[in-house]
């Protein structure tokens, strides 16, 4: 690596070469900081009778919390501690969500959802039944939906946040409690508390793909921010399970916890997830790393909804017996006294002597390609990679499948992870690698299995659609015409692939494709799924910022251009071209 790198690349990983083959790992856990306690008590508010549902406004300084046994919304000035206006809501209101330019409330006992408009009155007529027991709505909302589920109609029911409207449901398993949803909407999870399960229903097709067995009574559960897992909280055994969002199997559990917890929030940036223990007075919070109780902290009597406040740190939770809203914050790490440097301290030491831009190689795949062509054959991939040499190999690989892969590949030496083994190139370059040199594997496809059977059903749809013929001869056109241009390159040589003509070359047709079709397709979209790819890719770049790190970026060839536009906006990163690799290889 001669010596653009400035950190020990060894430092808290563990070598491949050395030992064959092993999951790519993080440094030690700092003991100091470590045994801090990572939460402490902030506000304590006295809000009314049994509050349940909480939401903030835009700005974070008003919280809004359900009355259920005032038959009221309270509105919070979180900074002077007390409700300032109470809105009259119906019968046993349970939680409300933004719609329009107003709010809906559920109804618990009247099986209804009723409008309030931006003042608190309850609008006329503006009333759904959706079944009986309409309780919690979702966290959060994609695309101007959200989602609540009826406790006793076992649904869960898609609701249109412009117009508040329920739009269409799904049923659920037996008595079902609230779910959360995946940054795309693809896939919502709902525990089924009678029925011990968790219900993965495929929100784009419509679908139920899985059901699973999970632990007695599960009330609540969160995503964590990678996606990678949904925690699900056990009321009838005081632990956590943890479900894999890709193979939706049990990856884990935590026992422990308080009497019955209930929901679960993983607030900023994963590290921890909070319980509330409804039937005592406690919230649990547990380490999602180590994945152990870390801290038990006393909020008041039967705590029963936890919301993360927009800040992203502060969690609050409504205590419905002792009629409370608690504030939980995050412990400063100066009061810990773990030796962490504060945002300037470390602002200063990046732009320091010891920070070292990034270097980035952006590698575009031909997929099956690569099985076939003499000049980009597999084995160039594998010479490609042993010349670029990187430290951290961002992969089209989508997280939550990745686990499974690397421990197949590990057991036995063979993958049978369904996405992962169709790039040929991670099964005969990557995996093989991983053998001889010394990288870091992160995934960081926003790649999902609904959203491509969505896509491939609308698609099909729309090019049989008699009323959209001259749309989809548009597109067609401009699919040739790529084609066109592309060929006129040459071919499936590197060195063209790798020039800002093929990407040229290539967005004709992609520009016509996110015109005609991405409002539909949304998740699915060319735009949506560039933005989620890069997403992940940014987050890796930002986590070894200063680094002086080697990132090798390997994605099919299309994404190549969009990938690049965003990596030349950064003042921190060097892009070293694939030419300069290509020349080392022909010239040994």
């Amino acid at each position: 690596m001669g010596s653009r790198m400035i950190w020990n690349r060894a430092g808290g990983r563990l070598a491949l070469a050395a030992l064959g083959a092993v999951m790519p790992g993080c440094g030690e856990p700092d003991p100091v900081a470590e045994s801090r306690e990572p939460y402490r008590v902030g506000a304590a508010i006295e809000v009314g009778a049994a509050p349940h549902g909480i939401r903030f406004s835009a700005d974070g300084d008003t919280a809004y919390v359900a009355l259920s046994g005032d038959g009221q919304i309270g509105v919070v000035d979180l900074a002077a501690g007390a409700v300032v206006v109470r809105w009259e809501a119906g019968d046993t209101p349970l939680d409300l969500v933004r719609v329009g330019d107003g709010w809906l409330v559920s109804q618990f006992r009247d099986s209804t959802l009723i409008r309030l408009d931006a003042e608190g009155r309850i609008v006329d007529r503006a009333v759904w039944n959706v079944g009986s027991g309409p309780s919690l709505f979702s966290p959060g909302e994609v695309r101007g939906e959200t989602w609540i589920t009826s406790e006793f109609a076992d649904r869960l029911w898609i609701v249109d946040t412009e117009t508040g409207v329920p739009v269409r449901s799904h049923e659920t398993g037996d008595r079902p409690y609230p779910a959360d949803v995946m940054w795309d909407g693809s896939h919502a999870f709902v525990p089924n508390l009678d029925a011990g399960t968790v219900s993965v229903i495929d929100l784009l097709n419509m679908e139920t793909d899985a059901t699973v067995d999970a632990c007695p009574g599960p009330p609540g559960g969160a995503l964590t921010p990678d996606q990678v897992t949904y925690v699900v909280a056990c009321g009838g055994s005081d632990e956590l399970v943890f479900v894999n969002t890709a193979s939706f199997a049990v990856t884990g559990r935590v026992p422990g916890l308080g009497p019955r917890p209930f929901s679960v929030v993983v607030p900023g940036d994963g590290r921890h997830a909070l319980v509330n223990n409804a039937g005592g007075s406690t919230v649990s919070v547990v380490d999602l790393e180590a994945r152990a109780v870390v801290q038990t902290i006393e909020v008041g009597e039967q705590p029963i909804v936890l919301r993360a406040h927009p800040d992203g740190e502060r969690v609050f939770v409504a205590n419905e017996v002792a009629g409370t809203l608690v504030e939980l914050v995050p412990t400063p790490a100066e009061v810990a006294g773990d030796g962490a440097l504060s945002s300037g301290e470390a602002a200063a030491a990046e732009a320091g002597p010891s920070f070292a831009p990034s270097e980035v190689v952006v590698l575009g795949m031909i997929h099956g390609g690569h099985t076939t062509s003499e000049v980009f054959s597999l084995q160039v991939v594998r010479n490609l990679v042993r010349e670029i040499d990187p430290d951290h190999w961002l992969t089209e690989i989508p997280p939550n499948r990745w686990d499974r892969a690397w421990a197949e590949y590990r057991a036995s030496g063979i993958v049978e992870e369904p996405r992962v083994r169709v790039f040929p190139e991670y099964m005969e370059a990557l995996f093989p690698l991983t053998r001889e040199l010394d990288f870091e594997v992160i995934p960081t496809a926003g790649w999902t299995e609904p959203m491509s059977d969505f896509r491939a059903a609308y698609l099909d749809a729309f090019s049989r659609d008699p009323e959209r013929a001259e749309a989809w001869a548009e597109y067609q056109a401009a699919a040739g015409a790529s084609a066109e241009a592309l060929a006129a390159g040459a071919g499936d040589d590197p060195r063209w692939i790798h020039t800002d003509a093929y990407d040229e070359a290539y967005d004709i047709r992609m520009q016509v494709y996110a015109r005609l079709f991405d409002a539909d397709l949304g998740p699915g979209g060319w735009d949506a799924i560039n933005a989620s790819h890069w997403a992940n890719i940014e987050r890796a770049l930002d986590r070894h910022r200063g680094e002086g790190a080697r990132f090798l970026l390997t994605y099919g060839a299309g994404h190549k251009g969009p990938f690049l536009r965003e990596l030349r906006r950064r003042d921190d990163i060097v892009l070293l071209e694939v030419a300069s690799f290509l020349d080392r290889l022909e010239n040994r």
